[in-house]
């Protein structure tokens, strides 16, 4: 090997496979030696295939040196998110000691020539072997799809899948980082045969350190599939083909709290949307029109959870034990400790007492949801608020899944998108007190590549060059 790939971009890696000027099994060792380097300190893995991906990865090289069609992800070495099926792995969060098939996420990394390496944490994790923050090794890097965000904010991998309910793949890449796509409802299909239903409000998508690649590897995702009764059932565009056209007319909306949010801000909250609002209406320097909408929404969680409960096919539902997660969280506790204030657990709400009823409120906050996001979206290319109000918290205050704060200032910003069905992405803009601060941009379902492009446009602009020091 002749150079050091690390921080390389996946689409030039690729390059660097398929013109054979490095080999698939040359980029993969790279990368184990990576991980080996780092996952004792980081812990971003729950399952790692190691012989399996080399295989993989000598198939790839087979395929490249036999002429054979390659694909958008040829060689790339990748991490999936553990709630994520992968044929041939255990699966912690599905208690599966051999899943049998796979995501079909995880089918189209591999039709697109991914090298699948292992399976990164998200909560089934020994206490003493905790996923830890690349920018602060004493902060938690986010829930759900912490792994995938660590191992692409390390350098550990140059690309994962994640998963996002309420912003699950956004809040650790705010956190870490890193650029984090949740896309439109659809776009990625999705269908789970041991449990049949709809994913309404979860979606697969990338984690990437740059535009480009999210754009190769979303493409490679997204598309319909005749299983999955809600995937879109037109072809995608190229989302390559503007990425480069900048933010030159572009209109952007910005929020500092979405009407309502303040309530749950923190003391850190006003000095991180000043940071990520000077950002955003920096962006006219670049041709962006920017203006702030006053519009007011609501707290949509309770409805989005009601509806959870009334329609048990909406949501992706692990077969997670009460019990379980309770004795997990109390070890966690005695290894790490509990601060004072940190008392109240994460919790879910439980039974709804009138269905018709639950499910007639529910309905109309989420239309009164959808029609305010709509009329937003009619005078402006995309909605940008910071991605969270709360910056990355210490280990013993977050404990397994960040308590009273998960459902509270953390995905404040986030969960109405999944509710609706709209692609956010959540795009770092820079460093404040040594921790990245991510913004989140939003708009209507088939505006994946604009988000893409203003996606680009934001990092060009405010490239995040310092990387973690335990990367290094």
């Amino acid at each position: 090997m002749t150079q050091d790939i690390t921080w390389m971009p996946a689409w030039q890696i690729r390059d660097l496979i398929t013109t054979g000027k490095m080999t698939a099994v040359d980029v993969l060792e790279h990368f184990i030696e990576r991980i080996g380097k780092l996952e004792s300190t980081l812990h971003a893995f729950d399952v790692l295939d190691l012989e399996g991906a080399r295989k993989q990865a000598k198939d790839a090289d087979e395929a490249v040196r036999y002429g054979h069609p390659l694909g958008l992800l040829h060689g790339i070495p990748i991490g999936v998110m553990d709630a994520v099926k992968v044929k041939g792995l255990p699966n912690h969060v599905w208690h599966s000691q051999e899943e049998q098939h796979d995501d079909l996420s995880v089918e189209r990394l591999r039709n697109a020539g991914a090298v699948i390496v292992g399976l990164t944490a998200t909560y089934f994790w020994d206490p003493n072997e905790r996923p830890r923050n690349p920018w602060d090794l004493t902060k938690d890097p986010g829930n759900s799809s912490r792994g995938s965000a660590i191992a692409v904010s390390a350098g550990m991998l140059p690309l994962a899948l994640a998963e996002d309910g309420a912003g699950s793949t956004r809040l650790p890449a705010s956190w870490c980082g890193v650029l984090g796509l949740s896309p439109g409802r659809g776009l990625i299909p999705y269908i789970d045969y041991q449990k049949p239903g709809f994913a309404l409000t979860v979606t697969n998508g990338p984690i990437a350190r740059n535009a480009r690649d999210a754009a190769i590897m979303l493409q490679a995702l997204a598309g319909p599939d005749g299983r999955d009764f809600t995937s879109i059932q037109a072809d995608p565009p190229n989302y390559l083909e503007r990425i480069e056209e900048g933010a030159n007319g572009v209109k952007l909306a910005w929020t500092d709290d979405f009407g309502w949010s303040r309530s749950q801000w923190v003391p850190e909250t006003p000095a991180i949307v000043e940071f990520a609002r000077e950002s955003v209406f920096g962006m006219a320097e670049v041709g962006a029109e920017v203006i702030e909408t006053r519009e007011v929404w609501e707290d949509i969680r309770p409805a989005m959870f009601q509806l959870g409960v009334i329609m048990k096919g909406m949501g992706y539902e692990p077969p997670i034990d009460a019990s379980e997660i309770s004795e997990m969280k109390k070890r966690i506790d005695e290894v790490w400790g509990l601060a004072e204030d940190a008392s109240v657990p994460f919790a879910l709400p439980g039974g709804v007492e009138s269905v018709e009823n639950s499910f007639e409120l529910a309905s109309k906050t989420r239309e009164q949801a959808w029609r305010t996001l709509r009329n937003v979206l009619d005078e402006n290319d995309a909605l940008v608020s910071i991605t969270t109000p709360l910056p990355p918290q210490d280990l013993y205050r977050w404990g397994m899944s960040g308590r009273d704060l998960t459902m509270t200032s953390y995905s404040a910003h986030t969960a109405m998108f999944n509710f609706l069905g709209f692609p956010a992405y959540s795009v770092p803009i820079g460093l404040l007190n040594g921790l990245p601060v991510g913004i989140q941009i939003a708009s209507k379902p088939g505006k994946e590549d604009l988000l893409l492009r203003l996606a680009g446009a934001i990092m060009d602009k405010y490239p995040l060059k310092e990387r973690p020091a335990v990367a290094l």
